[in-house]
């Protein structure tokens, strides 16, 4: 019973710590798609991209800064209503 307890406490002491780490914002829309930004650990970019004509769901993830805002501007530029090859 006591493996369990313990068990328990260390997946919470894991949550917290990612928790503490995480950061999202709210989803923005711009030219016809709906952009997702969150970071873990200030390092770690996580796109989610998604079309509001076709549903179409883009997810990519970064390590630099500036890839993610040049794919951001890529997919802003390009047609919403038809999927992205």
């Amino acid at each position: 019973m006591q493996k369990k307890q313990s068990s328990k406490q260390d997946n919470y002491q894991r949550f917290l710590e990612v928790a503490n780490k995480y950061r999202t914002w709210l989803p923005v829309n711009r030219n016809g798609w709906w952009i997702k930004f969150s970071t873990y650990d200030f390092d770690n970019i996580l796109l989610v991209i998604v079309s509001q004509f076709t549903g179409q769901t883009i997810i990519r993830y970064f390590h630099d800064e500036d890839e993610a805002v040049e794919f951001i501007n890529y997919v802003c530029e390009s047609d919403p209503n038809f999927d992205l090859v």
